[in-house]
């Protein structure tokens, strides 16, 4: 009788033990689950930028002192490493690409393969903007971006390179979208990347230290259903810049 009566307060303690393990162990899976894995990788920093209707679509400067994103219509900069963001601009068209000539930043005006038309001018790496610049036509009429590829020496670039749509939507009979990929190109010819985000990609700069910086949509490629909806893929409203934490290779 004396053991039944020692042995109740010992399951009590335990079960109470049990029970403290049990919600601490559900408190930590609901922390872990608000973590984005994304920001967790060895090899990637990754940026957001909430609340954009678009992702990131041009790129200038370098994380360590001033960077400069391009949301489609708005100009963002950070000195911070991306923990603020300030929006200096709001241009009300499409950026698709940045360029420096002798101390001029532009923003150009053309979503082509290769950006032109410079229209936005900053003396000051892009805290303030004009409409103006302080050159002429024949310096204008030079400026070229190339926003899938960027050159790192004479005879190694890298680029951004769409998949090929081999899944079909069985119900309407249309290829779906797939993430872009990242690849390196040199004489010796083409090399996948190790860049593991499905994400569609816009925009690819290299810093002078040699980190490449891509700017993405915020894209889920899965279908979403809402009502009698069904869409693929999914967009959501955050612009998104990935930099590789080390130096690319020149071979």
């Amino acid at each position: 009788m004396q053991f039944k009566n020692n042995l109740q307060p010992l399951l009590l303690l335990c079960f109470l033990g049990l029970l403290l393990f049990s919600c601490q162990k559900d408190h930590s899976s609901e922390q872990d689950s608000l973590i984005d894995v994304e920001t967790k990788d060895p090899n990637w920093t990754k940026l957001s930028i909430p609340g954009q209707i678009r992702g990131t679509s041009a790129i200038y400067g370098n994380i360590d002192d001033t960077l400069v994103v391009a949301t489609m219509y708005k100009i963002y900069m950070t000195t911070d490493k991306g923990a603020s963001w300030q929006m200096v601009h709001d241009a009300g068209f499409g950026i698709p690409s940045f360029s420096m000539y002798q101390g001029e930043l532009m923003a150009l005006s053309n979503f082509q393969d290769n950006s032109t038309s410079p229209n936005l001018f900053s003396l000051d790496n892009g805290k303030n903007w004009s409409a103006k610049g302080k050159y002429g036509y024949d310096v204008y009429n030079k400026v070229r971006v190339n926003r899938k590829e960027t050159k790192i020496s004479e005879s190694e670039s890298y680029k951004i390179i769409a998949q090929p749509n081999e899944i079909v939507d069985k119900e309407y009979g249309r290829p779906l979208m797939q993430p872009d990929k990242l690849v390196s190109v040199t004489d010796k010819g083409q090399r996948l990347i190790d860049f593991p985000f499905r994400r569609q990609l816009n925009y690819i700069y290299h810093d002078k230290k040699n980190r490449l910086y891509i700017g993405a949509e915020g894209t889920r490629f899965e279908w979403s259903v809402k009502g009698n909806e069904r869409r693929y893929p999914t967009a959501t409203d955050t612009a998104i810049v990935y930099i590789s934490k080390f130096p690319i290779s020149t071979q």
